[in-house]
């Protein structure tokens, strides 16, 4: 008779508690994935300053909660305060173009299209117009009321988009309001608890120790390398764009500087989208000498920020080849929209990182038994 507790029976608890622990990580994803990209750029933003909160931690006499607060106000006002007024910059030119808008809607509304074809009649100014639109009216079965109807129709359509539009901003608002505040609290208690939590998942990764080294150390470079690299040298190019623009002459050379900061993000089109258009626009206005020293400083100054100090700062062991960067970045723009400038560099990395501990792993399988 076979025994009742067979080798596969025996191996059933630890089957159901993987899968248990399985469908539970997986329906846990599920409830934060609105905001995985807020807690992603905190990771990053927390990575790329543990240097300094280090400091800050020894000064303090390791009092973790002190030093993180210290370092969470230096972030804020190195990061997040320029970042901030950018934003609300725009939202604030948006809006005023929004209401701008609604008023001219709002005072065609009021007014009774029905009258402007007796207008158009018999005021002289419009005469020749007059005189068109009776020959359409000839030529073609369209009435007059036709064409007010619809008019009227379309500015009533419009008027109820932008009402529509007015909910939808407010709950925008409210949503991006709840992201900076997960972005916030994920940099405090990474800052803080950080080392814990690294440890803690070395420690369930069912790999081998020199594979959690070499697969942190890989994403530790490449957080190094998102926030000096990308961020870093894309805000001093919004830096040396903004003095050009000034020494060219140019108005709100600071807002100009800070939309090229957000541009030089983008890989091989940086922060040309913003000077070569302003280079054109003073050529074809007739400044010359403005437009000569604004291309000369565009190509051999900021220019040299990503031919130069962008790949001293990134360092060899963060550095993926820019074909490869430059297609899964702009890939990850288009599935994750602007949080997939950060998440998309990190899964090219953790692909590579996987791909070579398996190259590692299984190096005399994949040269073969002659190797």
């Amino acid at each position: 008779m076979p025994p009742l507790h067979s080798k596969n029976t025996s191996n059933l608890p630890k089957y159901f508690l993987l899968g248990g622990l399985l469908a539970l990580m997986i329906t846990l994803i599920w409830i934060i994935s609105p905001f995985i990209p807020s807690i992603v750029i905190g990771a990053v933003i927390a990575t790329g300053f543990y240097p300094i909160h280090s400091v800050v931690l020894k000064k303090v006499k390791g009092r973790r909660t002190i030093a993180t607060l210290i370092s969470l106000f230096v972030i804020l006002a190195v990061v997040l305060v320029p970042v901030s007024w950018f934003i609300s910059y725009i939202t604030g030119q948006a809006i005023d173009m929004y209401l701008y808008i609604e008023l001219k809607v709002e005072t065609l509304l009021s007014t009774d299209f029905h009258l402007i074809p007796k207008i158009i009649e018999t005021n002289a100014k419009f005469s020749e117009i007059y005189k068109y639109l009776q020959n359409i009216t000839n030529t073609l079965p369209i009435k007059t009321t036709d064409v007010v109807g619809f008019i009227t129709t379309l500015i009533q359509n419009v008027s109820q988009f932008l009402m529509n539009q007015s909910t939808n901003i407010a709950k925008e608002l409210s949503v991006l309001a709840v992201h900076f505040f997960v972005l916030i609290l994920s940099i405090f208690f990474f800052l803080r608890d950080g080392d814990r939590l690294v440890q803690e998942i070395k420690d369930i990764l069912p790999m081998a120790q020199e594979y959690r080294k070499i697969l942190f150390d890989k994403l530790r470079n490449m957080s190094k390398g998102i926030l000096y690299g990308i961020f870093g040298a894309a805000m001093f190019q919004g830096f040396l764009g903004g003095i050009g623009f000034a020494l060219a002459g140019i108005g709100d050379a600071a807002f100009w500087g800070t939309v090229m900061a957000f541009f030089a993000i983008v890989p091989y089109i940086g922060s040309t989208i913003i000077w070569v258009p302003a280079v054109i626009i003073l050529l074809a206005t007739g400044h010359w000498i403005a437009a000569l020293f604004l291309a000369l400083w565009g190509t051999f100054i900021v220019g040299t920020v990503d031919n130069l100090i962008k790949p001293l700062v990134i360092g060899e062991k963060a550095r993926i080849h820019p074909l490869l960067s430059f297609i899964t970045i702009l890939g990850g723009i288009f599935t994750m929209g602007l949080p997939g400038l950060i998440i998309a560099p990190y899964l090219l990395s953790l692909c590579l990182t996987f791909l070579h501990i398996y190259k590692l792993e299984y190096q005399k399988v994949l040269k073969g038994p002659g190797a």
